[in-house]
């Protein structure tokens, strides 16, 4: 299992690079407790195109922009939960 007591909870702040702002970035918690790594990436991506799709609303280049966003998202917040022993794939 990958959660420990201390870290029940992934914090994933939508801090998207050029997109957001840290006085209105969004966040969602995802509960790690019992859940596999596969299933913790799987829900971390969806959570990043959710908010993500809110904060590129009216971009010049949505899709784009979008993607941006999730790609930081995601990378954010697995830096910030090292506890969990999560990394993102190399390309």
């Amino acid at each position: 299992m990958l959660a420990t007591n201390t870290l029940r909870m992934l914090p994933m702040a939508a801090a998207a690079a050029l997109l957001a702002t840290s006085a209105n970035a969004q966040s969602i918690r995802i509960s790690t407790q019992g859940k596999t790594a596969d299933q913790i990436r799987a829900e971390v991506v969806k959570a990043a195109e959710s908010l993500c799709w809110r904060e590129t609303v009216g971009a010049s280049f949505p899709v784009d922009a979008r993607r941006l966003c999730v790609d930081a998202t995601v990378k954010a917040t697995f830096a910030q939960a090292p506890g969990l022993g999560l990394t993102l794939a190399q390309r």
